[in-house]
C-alpha cells in the first residue's frame, strides 16, 4: 500500500477503502448447525456474524443463536486486555 498524508481525507477514505476491499477477498462464511460451537482467537482474526434474518423474533428462544464471549489467558502470561 501508498504511504499515507496524515492531512488527506481522501487518503484516509482510500485506505480504508482498500482495507475494507481485502477484508472481504479473505473472507469466509460458513453455517454453524444446533450444538456446533466455533472458538476463534480475536488476536489473530476478524470475525462477524450476518444481521439477523426478518421473522427472527418469531424463532422461540431455545432456538435462537447465542453468542458467548470467553477471554483464557495461559498460567504466566500477562495480557493487556483493552
Amino acid at each position: 500500500m501508498p504511504a499515507l498524508s496524515t492531512s488527506s481525507p481522501r487518503a484516509h477514505a482510500d485506505a480504508a477503502h482498500e482495507l475494507a476491499e481485502e477484508l472481504v477477498r479473505g473472507q469466509v462464511s460458513f453455517m454453524l448447525q444446533a450444538g456446533d460451537y466455533l472458538i476463534v482467537n480475536q488476536r489473530r482474526f476478524l470475525h462477524g456474524r450476518e444481521a439477523l434474518q426478518k421473522g427472527q423474533e418469531n424463532v422461540p428462544v431455545a432456538d435462537r443463536r447465542l453468542l458467548l464471549q470467553l477471554f483464557l489467558r495461559a498460567a504466566g502470561h500477562a495480557s493487556s486486555a483493552a
